[in-house]
């Protein structure tokens, strides 16, 4: 994925749209919805496994703060 990655352009894109949105209620699949089409715009060839990679990112942040993260002794 680095080939393509527009890092900064991304981060400020997800700040300011994100911060937008046009609607006050929805549920994750929504917030998933936009980061999904952010990306997908700004990042025109992420192929699977680029998916994934974010995916696998998403998950290892979560873990980090619902206690599910397994660190080694």
């Amino acid at each position: 994925m680095e080939r393509g990655l527009k890092f900064n352009l991304v981060v400020s894109e997800l700040s300011d749209r994100l911060r937008k949105l046009p609607y006050n209620h929805g549920d994750l699949s929504d917030i998933g919805n936009e980061v999904g089409y952010i990306l997908g715009g700004i990042i025109k060839d992420m192929n699977d496994e680029d998916i994934q990679t974010f995916i696998t990112g998403f998950k290892h942040g979560v873990s980090l703060t619902n206690g599910t993260h397994f660190t080694q002794p």
